[in-house]
């Protein structure tokens, strides 16, 4: 049994985070991984994938990003960072330590598949992107093409394929859209409901600028205020087949945990035909896949960007069912009733996930350290 002051799960910005706040207060930690590299998830992610955030936005505690970055920082360009950030800090991290649960008793016990751990605090550090959702529909398994997760996807050109369908209308399924449309690939969207869209910049500022100038203001007036300004920007979506939210992008953040498409470049193309919108698939054959509508469509490919859970009810089994919703993983602060128990990360927001990873990060060591 090893002991520890601390226990990190994850070594991504979150864990890299926690990790580089406690050693700025002298405290003693254990990092845990799972994987055999730093921010495993970023290397496991597409190819095209950019920050939507400004890099002075994007920064971790203690470290700001390289001036020679660009403003919106490329997938290798953060890896790099948080590489540098977690050597620069002389982090020591265990790989290839898969935590398995976590459970309390006189102090939290870690049984990982190196052994156990115990711990007067114990931080989550995972991240949202850990559990993909993968949506079923009848004759799914008689598709003839390549069926993939939007975390298997690297690029256009890797899907050998033609005709491509992307299921979900999140980030990821709006960006994976785009470049295989900008790959001259025939492309289409699955959209199950109701959907919110930002721009990427606006006035010149980025949109996670604004959200950040305007965080103190009610979420549901930030978005009576902001609503006419983007029907102005994107007009009448609903012709393309796109239906706007009841709820405004802040309040499906808040509410709902639900984050907006920041637009790239996907609606111009929407709006070209370039990228066609069917709603929901409801059974698909070899290559036809059928939609809600009545219509279909021939694919050789369907990628289902359909995001992730927390995934955290294995780990926690004492808790089961507690990280889902509303009542998830508290933003850095301890978890009600669970003394020495913290999340970070796990915070759907629209001022930047890494911004917020920072600001929680501080927070949770700020409390270890009774400071």
């Amino acid at each position: 049994m090893t002991d520890a002051e601390t226990i990190i799960i994850g070594a991504g910005p979150a864990g890299l985070a926690c990790a580089v706040a406690l050693h700025a207060r002298g405290r003693s930690f254990v990092v845990l991984e799972k994987g055999d590299t730093l921010a495993a998830a970023w290397h496991r992610h597409y190819d095209r994938l950019r920050l939507h955030t400004h890099k002075m936005h994007s920064a971790l505690p203690g470290m700001p990003m390289p001036r020679r970055f660009p403003k919106y920082p490329s997938r290798l360009q953060v890896i790099e960072y948080l590489e540098t950030y977690s050597s620069s800090n002389d982090i020591e991290v265990r790989f290839g330590v898969r935590a398995t649960t976590i459970r309390k008793d006189k102090a939290w016990t870690v049984e990982s598949s190196e052994g156990t751990f115990q711990a007067s605090n114990v931080i989550v550090a995972t991240g949202l992107a850990n559990a993909p959702i993968r949506p079923t529909w009848e004759g799914q398994e008689l598709f003839a093409g390549k069926l993939l997760h939007s975390s298997e996807f690297r690029n256009a050109a890797a899907l050998a394929a033609e005709r491509v369908l992307v299921v979900g209308f999140g980030n990821s399924a709006g960006e994976i859209a785009l470049e295989c449309a900008e790959a001259g690939l025939d492309v289409g969207m699955s959209v199950r409901g109701p959907i919110n869209v930002v721009p990427l910049e606006l006035f010149g500022l980025t949109s996670a600028s604004i959200a950040i100038a305007q965080r103190f203001l009610p979420y549901r007036l930030v978005d009576a205020v902001n609503a006419p300004i983007l029907r102005l920007r994107f007009g009448d979506l609903g012709k393309f087949g796109l239906e706007r939210a009841k709820r405004g992008p802040l309040t499906g953040i808040v509410e709902r945990g639900r984050t907006p498409l920041i637009n790239i470049g996907t609606i111009e193309r929407i709006r070209s035909g370039d990228i066609k919108v069917f709603p929901a698939v409801t059974k698909s054959e070899e290559r036809r896949v059928h939609f809600a509508d009545g219509r279909s469509g021939m694919f050789d490919a369907i990628v289902l960007a359909t995001g992730y859970r927390a995934g955290l009810d294995a780990l926690l089994p004492d808790f089961e069912g507690r990280f889902g919703g509303a009542d998830g993983p508290a933003r850095g602060e301890l978890h009600p009733a669970n003394d020495g128990l913290y999340f970070c990360g796990f915070t759907a927001v629209p001022t930047g996930l890494l911004r917020e990873i920072g600001l929680e990060a501080e927070k949770i060591a700020a409390s270890i350290a009774k400071e």
